[in-house]
């Protein structure tokens, strides 16, 4: 387990603004004003230089040092940190115990892709060969992780009230972005597509194929031999919840995954639903 900065530690346990001296990040206006305690944890969003280093070393202790995913350039400096970083707001889990970070989501709006590097997903996905409409009323996430010795539904249901409550801030009905299968494999990636396909996943009318720098190749014969990949666990939430496939498999070499773009409707009677079963203890 990471070990707390005391400066961390002290902004956990007081609902207080950046102290003097800490670096703000920008865009203030685009971070709802959440800020709340649950049990043994407090649910925020990053407002400080701070909070995002925090932020980038839960991402690195996730992605790199447990999944063995993430970018090479990071794997010296222990934080996993990208050129979307600034452009986006990060809603943050911390536990009023440790002062750390347990839990974090990555979001933009479309205004904030299109005034800084663009959306992230981009880079792996034709994203204009969507209606205009289709991505102009959603917010895109990425980088979800959450603390393997927080691992539960407490967690996940304030992150998910976090997401909420940016959409709501921002005027958005809907959410999209990239759901990761830790693989290389092509052969894995187009059987997970094809397994996606056959339960009806798909969205249907509106599909972006990946760029080709990320297509999985693989022979029928390969395809066929691969056995069926099982759905990672964040990926399943989506699902039962009504999100729909609109692109894939990509394959990133860079990060060391296999990603399907997927989009999901804000629907309140969803998120009640989700709210009652995810807080729900596990027996």
């Amino acid at each position: 387990m990471r070990r707390p900065h005391p400066e961390h530690l002290n902004s956990a346990m007081h609902k207080t603004s950046p102290a003097t001296g800490q670096r703000a990040l920008g865009h203030p206006d685009r971070i709802p004003p959440l800020d709340e305690v649950s049990g043994r944890y407090r649910l925020r969003f990053a407002r400080s230089k701070e909070d995002l280093e925090e932020v980038q070393r839960l991402r690195f202790d996730v992605f790199h040092l447990e999944l063995g995913e993430g970018l090479e350039v990071n794997r010296t400096t222990g934080r996993d940190k990208d050129r979307f970083d600034d452009q986006c707001q990060h809603v943050m889990v911390l536990d009023l115990v440790t002062g750390i970070c347990v839990g974090t989501y990555r979001m933009q709006t479309p205004t904030a892709a299109a005034e800084g590097h663009g959306f992230y997903s981009a880079q792996e996905f034709a994203l204009e060969d969507l209606p205009g409409d289709f991505l102009g009323q959603s917010i895109e996430l990425g980088r979800a992780c959450i603390a393997r010795e927080h691992r539960d539904q407490r967690v996940l249901f304030l992150l998910w009230r976090g997401l909420r409550a940016y959409a709501d801030h921002a005027g958005l009905k809907a959410m999209f972005g990239c759901s990761s299968l830790t693989s290389q494999d092509p052969a894995q990636g187009l059987r997970f597509h094809e397994m996606l396909t056959q339960r009806g996943h798909l969205q249907g009318t509106h599909f972006a194929k990946p760029r080709e720098d990320y297509l999985c190749r693989a022979s029928a014969a390969e395809v066929a031999n691969c056995s069926e990949p099982k759905i990672p666990k964040l990926f399943k939430i989506y699902l039962r919840h009504g999100a729909t496939v609109i692109g894939g498999p990509a394959l990133d070499r860079e990060f060391g995954t296999i990603d399907t773009l997927i989009h999901v409707h804000i629907d309140e009677d969803r998120h009640r639903q989700f709210s009652a079963r995810e807080r729900r203890p596990k027996v």
